[in-house]
């Protein structure tokens, strides 16, 4: 069995490797495993070895992607659901709901309300 660091370098790796390929989407398992140059049963045997899984991998990535994009202003939850490759907002938002147990909205106002509250300033 690799090493922690090994497991944790790997799934760097593998997070990368989605990374490099949302541009078309959510990419499948054995794109991933191609740009790591693997083939897809061993991405998912190191994975398993490091106690997680493509999919719990890249969910992560989504979640992170969703928070960010919610973060900012300009864009619609619609917008945001598309651009994760969510087929409906609605999807999105139960995914959302599962991941943080508030919708989109309120984690938006959530973060404009903390936002706000950081950046006045201190009394002298």
């Amino acid at each position: 069995m690799p090493k922690r660091s090994q497991r944790s370098d790997f799934v760097k790796a593998t997070r990368a490797a989605i990374i490099q390929l949302q541009a078309q989407g959510l990419p499948a398992i054995h794109e991933a495993a191609k740009v790591l140059e693997i083939n897809t049963r061993t991405l998912q045997r190191r994975l398993s070895e490091a106690g997680t899984s493509y999919s719990q991998v890249a969910g992560d990535l989504r979640y992170e992607a969703a928070c960010r994009l919610l973060r900012r202003e300009g864009q619609s939850v619609a917008d945001i659901a598309r651009a994760l490759d969510y087929s409906d907002p609605a999807h999105f938002t139960r995914a959302f709901v599962r991941w943080t147990g508030m919708t989109p909205s309120t984690y938006r106002h959530q973060c404009k309300v903390r936002c706000k509250v950081k950046r006045r300033p201190r009394s002298k």
